[in-house]
């Protein structure tokens, strides 16, 4: 606005503006011109403010009025309180809890909305240190309550928690014998299990409820150093009453390149797991 004031042919004329100054050079702080700039700007500055908090109310009000997406219910599950009573408006109070008080009541750790026959169902797990784990009988109770009761009337919502399925493998791995021993140890001693060590990195990677998917684990694993090659000559999951053998359940038995876990995420079955590492290097 300044730079305009004082290019304006009749300023100018009438103030004598020296074209080689600022605004700020020639009108001091206290000068009325100045003062009145001032006023101008800030009421300009109020009036968009009231702008974005009035359009903001807008889109918040559209927003509650209309059908929510799965991320809408992803977002009322993360924000879950364990233990809180919601007020009239279906959210929480915190005004007078702690920071770490509103960390410690949101357990749930990751969500997943899945769309069933008749019915939403909703995935959780709850952290448990640096994995991830089922809730308990009586978080699940008050969870499944406290969904019901902030969706959509006519949707819903079943909550499973339940342990990671079970991820079994059979790999051979060729590796490079002077980088790697016969046990797939590092022979500096920087690792005793780097194999088994970057396919748990992977499974923990995973986003929840994400594919799991056997070329991208067979890529993870050709990363490691002194890997060659490697070869997945199989891999089975299995939860519930479900086991590696199973041909009735596309997300158990066999798994055919993609698998995303009933749970929502894998461990692997280590115990299961057959790994075979062949000496094998190529340096042509």
């Amino acid at each position: 606005m300044t730079d305009r004031f004082i290019t304006d042919p009749t300023v100018v004329e009438i103030y004598e503006i020296d074209q080689s100054k600022t605004f700020e050079q020639q009108f001091s702080k206290v000068s009325l011109e100045n003062i009145l700039f001032n006023i101008v700007a800030f009421a300009i500055w109020v009036f968009e403010k009231l702008l974005t908090q009035h359009q903001k109310e807008i889109d918040d009000t559209i927003a509650s009025s209309r059908i929510h997406t799965q991320k809408w219910y992803r977002e009322k599950a993360l924000a879950f309180m364990f233990g809180k009573q919601l007020n009239d408006s279906d959210v929480y109070d915190t005004s007078d809890m702690t920071e770490q008080e509103i960390v410690e009541a949101k357990i749930i750790a990751n969500a997943a909305p899945v769309k069933m026959q008749g019915y939403l169902r909703m995935k959780v797990v709850k952290s448990l240190g640096d994995e991830l784990g089922p809730l308990s009988t009586t978080e699940l109770t008050a969870f499944e309550s406290y969904m019901n009761y902030v969706t959509d009337a006519g949707t819903y919502v079943i909550p499973t928690s339940n342990q990671a399925d079970d991820l079994k493998l059979h790999l051979d791995v060729y590796y490079d014998p002077m980088i790697l021993a016969q046990d797939g140890s590092r022979l500096d001693g920087t690792s005793e299990t780097p194999t088994l060590d970057v396919i748990n990195s992977y499974l923990k990677s995973l986003r929840f409820n994400g594919a799991f998917v056997e070329t991208k684990l067979m890529d993870e694993i050709q990363s490691v150093h002194g890997v060659t090659m490697v070869k997945i000559v199989g891999a089975w999951s299995k939860y519930g009453s479900y086991d590696y053998e199973s041909t009735i359940n596309p997300n158990a038995g066999k798994i055919n390149e993609v698998r995303i876990a009933d749970a929502g995420y894998m461990k692997l079955d280590q115990d299961n797991t057959t790994i075979n590492y062949i000496a094998f290097s190529d340096y042509d």
